[in-house]
């Protein structure tokens, strides 16, 4: 019986807005927003699996998982781009 598990690839995860102290004399309590990237990011998002309790919907993977899952014979992987499977952004 072959496991079958759907993702979907979210590049908004790749990088994340930090709130860092503004530079200068007389600037307590003013802040700005930096974007950075993400080390080893959350990317991959599980959408449906079939016949396996491993993964849940919803679960988020990282690169490293998502190889694994990819070189493995266990799971038959179908990996899409963002809304290609989930059209909104609720979980239920």
């Amino acid at each position: 019986m072959t496991k079958k598990i759907t993702l979907e690839f979210d590049e908004s995860c790749l990088k994340e807005s930090k709130r860092v102290p503004a530079k200068g004399k007389g600037r307590k309590g003013i802040y700005t927003h930096k974007t950075v990237t993400v080390n080893n990011p959350k990317a991959w998002e599980v959408i449906m699996v079939e016949n396996s309790s491993t993964y849940m919907p919803g679960q988020r993977l990282n690169k490293k998982q998502v190889q694994t899952l990819c070189r493995g014979a266990g799971f038959d992987v179908v990996i899409g781009q963002p809304g290609q499977f989930r059209q909104h952004n609720s979980r239920y």
